[in-house]
Order: structure tokens, then sequence, then C-alpha cells
């Protein structure tokens, strides 16, 4: 009946047009038609055709948003885009006005800024003064305000769906910054019972300097987070509707205890703070700077007494812990291990217990130490390097570390930024040509600038020069160290190919040949890293063990030296070691990414844990602190934290630090306060909930699924690696 009703609608439309038309050019008569709609009617016909999918829809403010988020371009390429669009595809409007789109992103709080003054101090007692920069926001009002964004995604949300609330910080220096972030995470069950899990990431604070250090943190950004956060750690989150109509809309605020409204049984909850980074980060901000190593951050355990298979679990640290210890540490002048790795008062009052024990930096850490425990093992075992050959070799490491440190810092003073050593300079020039125009115009007409005092600006001049003078100095000590680090590396490269040819070597030794073998599975030395695996290549190191160690046991069991003690089968009792330790982290890191753990999988993850130290141990490796953290603390972090650990390990803050530097490059021209205002308002227009939904469906309506074969593949992989990390278990 529908059909026959349409039908009958065309045909009454099909006679209309034959009785006011003459001739038979349909295209003339459409053409006539669609004009006519078009200027009596533009805007409904343009309505009706874009509902037909005739004409492109105009894009809304978020999808605006999230086409310039996935094209990774700015407001001036996209203008661009717009213009060439309007004129190929013959179209008014593309999408909502610019106006619309900074209006998106202009909710932003306050962004504080300043400088201030540190000394670089080198090696041999070298030393010199360089400028810093920094910008931070109040973490209290932009958690508050991604809250916010969050529940208003939500028709009809009520504040009993909400499970947990969480506020992660987290803090890294690299490439001359220090970034700070915060991640929140929103753990709800809807209606029907689903668990949904939300997250926002947000930068919150920026420094830079080429040092990271306490002197710094507290120079710049501390007091400015310290009381945002403090109030997150000690409040609750209070949902309020506020408007009136379709204005109406939730607001979420943090409410103190003395707020009428603290326990409130429907509208409050509790938020829980966490600590997420590295463990230097953690012990600056636990008042141990300088103590990551040789003193664990989260119990009162020494590098020494954690050694072993017999170790204690240690005394848990508290924040009332640390302050009690401080304070007998400035009463009795400890020094030493007395101490206790104790400097002073902790930083914020996020509870000792919820610095998350990092898992992509112990992941980094310990994956690294196996394949060192490797490669000196071919070195000493396999082909018996001369040890001369070996601390050379380690030596142009260090070197080449120092080099990219002090290149690092050549950038920083050589950049157009805002506080580097040429920026200095060059307002040093300007304040000079200021005094000597002074004194031009005292010449000239001294009734104009009767109260110059032509020596003492004399002398001003003097001292800018001066200034200038050492800073042109300090970066000419910087240049011709630099030339030296690569005079001395050098000499000790020489010194290794010297060695080499009295040996009558091949040109590779093992630790190159190795490399090819980590190569082929795309696995590179990342030369920032002192030569150490990036986080990417231990995953693919741990998830191709079996693979990639196969190849390596065959490569030294035909690379033995004729002198050496070892055999084909302690080659493979060494490198079938190095597989199981692999694949038992490998186990680790996956079962620590599961959400909602079990009891099962969290016994299984200490089961795995517990092998490995164990099999290391037998090895021959020592306990770093990152593999005592494993072993004590993280897993009952695991049992304990809401929803377990997926959402702390910490490459998000990798990331944006990796989006940071992205921003630093494309406006390194502007001041750092609008250039963190232009970083922080993209960031509110791309973390948008409407924005994320819009990206979301580009990426499921283009995004190629595997095939089933590849599919069936992975299943089969899965299971094969989980009943080699349950062998490993048991053997």
């Amino acid at each position: 009946d529908e059909a026959q009703h349409w039908l009958n609608k065309y045909k009454v439309l099909e006679n209309a047009m034959d009785a006011i038309f003459e001739g038979n050019d349909m295209a003339a008569k459409v053409e006539v038609i669609v004009e006519y709609l078009l200027t009596r009617h533009a805007d409904d016909a343009k309505d009706a055709l874009r509902k037909l999918g005739v004409l492109p829809k105009v894009l809304d403010v978020y999808e605006m948003s999230a086409t310039m988020e996935e094209c990774s371009i700015g407001i001036g390429t996209w203008r661009k885009l717009v213009q060439c669009f309007k004129e190929f595809m013959q179209v008014d409007s593309i999408s909502v006005s610019e106006d619309a789109w900074r209006k998106l992103g202009a909710d932003v709080g306050e962004i504080k800024t300043g400088t201030f003054e540190y000394t670089k101090s080198k090696k041999k007692g070298a030393s010199r003064t360089e400028k810093g920069s920094y910008w931070a926001m109040d973490p209290r009002e932009e958690l508050e305000r991604n809250l916010s964004d969050i529940v208003n995604n939500y028709d009809n949300f009520d504040p009993s769906w909400v499970d947990a609330i969480q506020a992660l910080y987290a803090g890294d220096h690299g490439k001359g910054k220090h970034r700070f972030a915060c991640k929140t995470v929103l753990h709800l069950t809807v209606p029907g019972g689903k668990k949904v899990c939300e997250t926002q990431i947000y930068p919150l604070a920026d420094i830079k300097a080429t040092k990271d250090t306490c002197e710094i943190f507290k120079k710049s950004i501390h007091e400015h987070l310290a009381p945002g956060i403090n109030q997150v750690v000690h409040g609750n989150v209070l949902f309020k509707q506020v408007g009136e109509g379709d204005a109406r809309k939730w607001e979420c605020k943090i409410v103190d205890d003395k707020h009428a409204d603290f326990k409130h049984p429907l509208n409050a909850k509790g938020v829980e703070a966490f600590m997420v980074g590295d463990l230097k980060f953690y012990s600056q901000m636990l008042g141990k700077e300088d103590f990551a190593s040789a003193w664990c951050c989260l119990c009162q355990l020494k590098h020494a007494q954690w050694q072993g298979l017999a170790d204690t679990p240690g005394v848990l640290w508290t924040l009332d812990l640390i302050k009690q210890q401080h304070d007998t540490n400035q009463e009795h002048g400890h020094t030493g291990a007395d101490r206790m790795g104790v400097r002073e008062y902790p930083y914020f009052d996020i509870p000792a217990e919820n610095y998350i024990w990092p898992i992509l930096h112990t992941l980094i850490g310990v994956g690294n130490n196996i394949l060192d425990h490797l490669v000196e093992y071919a070195d000493h075992k396999i082909q018996l390097l001369p040890g001369r050959q070996i601390i050379l070799r380690d030596e142009v490491k260090e070197i080449d570390k120092e080099i990219a440190d002090d290149e690092e810092s050549i950038a920083h003073f050589t950049s157009p930024n805002f506080g580097s050593g040429s920026d200095t300079i060059r307002s040093i020039k300007v304040k000079i040509s200021d005094c000597r125009g002074l004194i031009r115009t005292h010449q000239r007409s001294p009734e104009l600038a009767p109260t110059v005092d032509v020596p003492t600006v004399e002398a001003e001049i003097e001292k800018y020069e001066k200034e200038i003078k050492s800073l042109e100095d300090d970066l000419a000590k910087m240049k011709e160290n630099v030339k030296k680090l690569k005079r001395s590396r050098k000499s000790k490269t020489d010194a290794i190919d010297t060695i080499r040819s009295s040996r009558k070597l091949d040109n590779d030794s093992l630790y190159t040949g190795i490399d090819r073998i980590l190569q082929r599975y795309k696995i590179n030395r990342a030369e920032y890293h002192g030569g150490d695996l990036t986080g990417v290549d231990i995953k693919k190191l741990m998830h191709d063990a079996a693979n990639i160690m196969k190849e390596i046991r065959e490569y030294l069991i035909n690379s033995l030296h004729d002198d050496s003690n070892e055999t084909e089968q302690s080659i493979i009792d060494k490198c079938g070691n190095v597989e199981t330790l692999l694949t038992l982290w490998d186990g680790i890191l996956s079962n620590l990414h599961t959400r909602f753990p079990t009891t099962e999988v969290c016994d299984e993850t200490q089961k795995f844990v517990d092998a490995a130290i164990k099999l290391a141990h037998e090895m021959g490796m020592s306990k770093t602190v990152k593999g005592h953290g494993a072993e004590r603390h993280i897993v009952s972090q695991m049992r304990r934290v809401y929803g377990g650990l997926f959402e702390f390990d910490e490459q998000w803050a990798e990331r944006i630090h990796q989006e940071g530097y992205k921003y630093d490059m494309k406006y390194r021209s502007r001041s750092e306060a609008k250039a963190a205002y232009v970083r922080v308002s993209n960031t509110r227009r791309s973390t948008k909930p409407q924005t994320q939904n819009a990206m979301k469906r580009v990426k499921q309506r283009f995004k190629k699924g595997p095939l089933k074969r590849t599919l069936d593949n992975e299943e089969e992989e899965r299971k094969a690696k989980r009943e080699r990390r349950l062998a490993a278990v048991e053997g």
C-alpha cells in the first residue's frame, strides 16, 4: 500500500510537469523546478536536498573539530581547504563558522606564566646560569570542567551511575621540557547494568628548562599546582543541575568537608588522586630526590635489603612517616643511610600508596637489563672480547649521552624562544641601544634629557656588554666541549678498531650481530636513550621472544670462539632462560592491562613475577629497584585500585609529551603564554566527548577489520603464548 501510494504521487507530479511544461527536455524541466525551489524556498529546499544526500551536510562544530584533529591541521590550513571545496565543489557552506569553532575551545581556565633563573652545573665544576619559563593551570578547575563535559554527554545522566572517580597526575621531562598532565577517569554503570569507563587527558603545566630538579619544580609550577591537587585529594565531587529548560545541565564541583553537601547521599561522590610517572619523578614528588634507585619509593627498603630471594616486605611509607623521617633527619643531622632517602616533605597530599608503580618504565628497565645480560654473556663467554674493548664501548655510550645533553643545551641557547640565551642577548642589546640613545639625546639636546648622568649610563652599557660576552663565551664553551667529546669518541672507536684488527676479528662484534637480528624484527636502539630500547621495542622483543631467541641462539653457536669454555648446550640453555624470562614479563605486562582483574588473574600475575625474579636470580642477574617494585608492590596495587591498572600505564603521559613537543615546534615563535593558550584551547576542542564521538564514527566506518584467517592465527598465537607463560611458571 505504501509503495502504491508513492507511485500514485509520483504519477501526479509527472502529469503536472507535462501540463505545465512543453517539449520533452526533462533536464530543462527539472532545472526550472529546482531553480524555483532554491529561489523561493531556499532554506527548506537545501535542507531537503541534504536529507536526501544530494547536497553535502554542513559540518557541526564537533565534526569540524574532529576533522581537523584527524587530519592534524590548524585553522589556517582548514581555511584553505574550505576555500578549495567551495570553488571546486560549488557549495556555499562546508561547516559552521570559525567563530563557533573558536568558542568551542574558549572555555579554558586561567593560564599562569612566569620566568626564573637556575644554574646548569656541568662536570669538572663548570656551571652557567640559564633562564627558564613555565605555564600552569588550576588542577581542580580543570577536573571540574572535564567531568562536566563527560556527564553532560549522557542523556538523563544520574549521579547514581557513578562507581568511581579517579584523577591521575603525571610528570615527565624530556627535550628541554618538564610536562605535567592529568587523566580523568570516570567509572559508570549505565542503565542496563553495562560498565563504562570514560577518560579525558589534558595538560596542566609545562616547564621549559634543560635541567630537571626539585629546585626548578619549586621555582616554577609547584605553587600553582599544589593547592588545586590537594583540594582534589581531600574533597568530594558534587553533581548539581543548573540552568532551566533546554539549557539545563550538570555542573561538577570539588567541595571540601565544610560544604553543606559534602556528604550528600545522592549527589556527592568521592574522588581518588593518583600519581603516575617514572621513579625519578616519584622520588622528587615524595621529597626523596636522587634516591630513586637506592631506596624504594613505596617502602623503607634500600638496595641491599631487597637482593636475593629471601628478602622480606618492607614497611610501607605514608606521607606522615616521610614527614616524621625528615623531621628526625633535621633534628639529629642524619646523613647517608640514616636519612632513609628522605630530603624534604612530599610536595602534594596524594597518599604515598597511590604512587602507582610505573608499568611502562619497569618494562623498559627490565627488558633492557635482560638484553644487556645476554650481550654481556656473548661478549665475555662466546667471543671472549678483551675487557679493554668492552670498557671502551661503554665509554663511547657515555660520551654519546654527554654529546646529546650538550647539543640539547646548545639548541635551547640558540633557539628564538623566550628565555633562551639568544633571546636574552637580543633583549640586552635593546637595553644597550636605549642607553646609547639617551646619551645621544643628552649630547644633542640636553634640555630633553637633563637628568642623564653619562658616566652612569656608560657604566650600565659596559655591564650589559660584559653580560653579552659572558653568554657568548658560554655558548662557545659548549660548542668547544662538543668538539672535544667528538674527538674523544673518535679516539675510543679507533682504539676499538685497533683491538679488533690485532685479534683479526671481523668488523662486527656479537653486540652488533645481535642488533642486526633485532633490526629484522624492527627493534632499534634509540640514540637519545643512550642505546637502550624504548617501550615499543621492548614489547616487540617480548612478543617475538621465541623467534628472536631462536635466531640469536643459532648466531651465538656459529660464533663460538675456539678458546671459549662454553658449549652448544650451554648456549641453548642460556638463550632458553632469556626467552623464558622475556615470556614471563610479557605475561606480567599482559595481565597488568586487564580491566577489573579477578583474584585468579592477580594471583597468576604474582606467580609470573615470582618466577621471573627467581629465574633472573639463578641467571646471576641482580635485582634492580624496578624488579623489587614488581615483586612487592605492583600486584597489591592491581588488587586494590578500582578497575585494576589498565588506565595507569604511563604511556598516556608519554603521548602528552609528544603532542606538547609538536605544539612547541609549531608555535615556537610565540610567547610561552600564547603558545600554551593555543595548545589548551585545541585540547579542549579535541577532548570534548562529542568531538571524540565524531572521530570514532570515522574510524568505525573506514577501519578495515582483520581477515578471519588473521583472527584465527592471532587466537592460536595467544593460546600458545599463554601455554608458554604457564610452562615457564611451572618450570
